[in-house]
Parts: structure tokens; C-alpha cells; sequence
């Protein structure tokens, strides 16, 4: 590989894999290969950054997206989680969850 410099503080560029990466808003990438210099900064190669628009676009066309409004049980507040999602996710009514605030809009459920 040609060896790649960085544009901010002139210094060479090594290829590593970042655990996480939000290539596009929403959709985080896992295992992602991006160059990145001795200071901390990062930047992708074309080849890389193709590889990530691709594993976007295929996590968007298998993507689940159920819109869903909002009902109260008692003082609680209740989202249903609809049958497919919850097939695929294996999801029970036993299941255990984590809900974790991304912000004033987002937020992130993850399974216990």
C-alpha cells in the first residue's frame, strides 16, 4: 500500500480497525478499517470508504423500520415491539432489556 500522510498534522498513516464507526447517521458500522496517524486522526481510503458505503446500504435494505405510537399502562408509557422484530431478535416476554438516551430524540435498546 502507498504510504498516506495526514492531512492535519503531516504525519504517516497506519491502517487499524475501529471496534465502531457511524458511517451515516443511525447506522454504526462494526469492525470498520480506516488509516489513522500517531496524533488520533482519521481518514478512510476510497476502498475503505467504499466497503462502508456498501455495509450501509445492505444494513438499510435488510433493515427492520416499524413506526409505532406511544400508549400509557398505568404511569408507565409503552412502545409495542412488533411480532417480526421480535422473532428476530428473539425477543420473549421474559426478555430483559437496557434502555440507553442517545440525545433528546434517540435512544438505544439493548438486550440483557
Amino acid at each position: 500500500m502507498t504510504e498516506i500522510i495526514c492531512g492535519k498534522c503531516r504525519q504517516e498513516m497506519q491502517e487499524v480497525e475501529l471496534e465502531q464507526y457511524e458511517f451515516e447517521e443511525g447506522i454504526v458500522l462494526e469492525n470498520v478499517k480506516a488509516m489513522r496517524c500517531t496524533n488520533g486522526h482519521i481518514t478512510f481510503t476510497e476502498e475503505q470508504a467504499t466497503d462502508m458505503e456498501q455495509r450501509s446500504e445492505d444494513i438499510k435494505k435488510n433493515a427492520f423500520r416499524f413506526v409505532r405510537s406511544v400508549s400509557k399502562s398505568a404511569r408507565s408509557l409503552v412502545i409495542r415491539i412488533p411480532a417480526d422484530l421480535a422473532k428476530h431478535l428473539d425477543i420473549t416476554e421474559n426478555s430483559k432489556i437496557e434502555m440507553i438516551p442517545l440525545g433528546k430524540k434517540r435512544f438505544m435498546v439493548e438486550l440483557k
